[in-house]
């Protein structure tokens, strides 16, 4: 064959190598950018902010579900509104790892959906989980388990908290009564510094995360205002 020819067909394989791997990565990033355009068109629908990705949350918070050493997680499609005179904001924070047997190696994806709400004032770590889903203690330094003397909710929920008297103060029996009924706050929650967050598994639902941001309101306005005093700050 002339090497004229063996130049120009080296040549073409190459051009077409290079356009199938653009098109794999246009057909590939085609998905994203939809469910991108989707969750912007939800938030201008509902009144709430979008952003692809914020890369300053990682680190944001402590404690199951976040990696608290050096990884690789992102905390993207975050939305933000002000609701009933709270700061609320909602993300999909995810992670990949990896576990290595001896002989090989698996990765895999983790994706966990966050709703934050700002707090009237600063606030001790207090976590409540259901019963047997788990301990804080093991996550976060400085808590403790707590019993609030309440046989019934003391059975169905785990409570850890930095401080026993900030925990009683919050746990009064109109919290825990709407925490035992049928519509109480979405569990796991945590008081942490000043927001009020909540979290599950799975990539998010814009629906879904509204509803449990509009959950965590109604646990939050039923919180005592003892529980804050001079904590309080402005909430705007």
């Amino acid at each position: 064959m002339d090497t004229t020819v063996v130049e120009v067909v080296a040549l073409g394989v190459v051009v077409l190598a290079a356009v199938a791997v653009i098109a794999s990565r246009v057909v590939g990033s085609l998905p994203e950018r939809r469910h991108c355009e989707r969750l912007a068109g939800w938030a201008r629908d509902n009144g709430w902010s979008y952003d692809r990705e914020r890369p300053e949350l990682v680190d944001r918070f402590e404690g199951h579900p976040f990696v608290e050493r050096r990884s690789n997680a992102r905390t993207r499609h975050v939305l933000c509104a002000g609701l009933r005179g709270y700061r609320v904001m909602a993300y999909e924070y995810s992670y990949t790892a990896s576990r290595h047997d001896g002989r090989d190696t698996a990765t895999t994806g983790h994706a966990h959906t966050v709703v934050a709400v700002s707090l009237p004032g600063p606030a001790p770590v207090l976590e409540v989980r259901a019963r047997g889903a788990g301990h804080l203690r093991s996550e976060i330094a400085g808590v403790c388990d707590v019993r609030v003397g309440d046989a019934a909710f003391d059975g169905a929920f785990s409570v850890a908290a930095a401080d026993e008297d900030f925990a009683r103060t919050v746990l009064d029996e109109r919290v825990r009564a709407h925490l035992s009924g049928a519509d109480g706050a979405p569990v796991p929650f945590r008081f942490s510094g000043t927001h009020l967050l909540t979290w599950q598994d799975g990539a998010l639902d814009p629906d879904r995360a509204a509803e449990r941001a509009r959950a965590l309101l109604d646990l939050l306005e039923r919180v005592p205002r003892a529980a804050w005093g001079d904590r309080r700050d402005t909430v705007g």
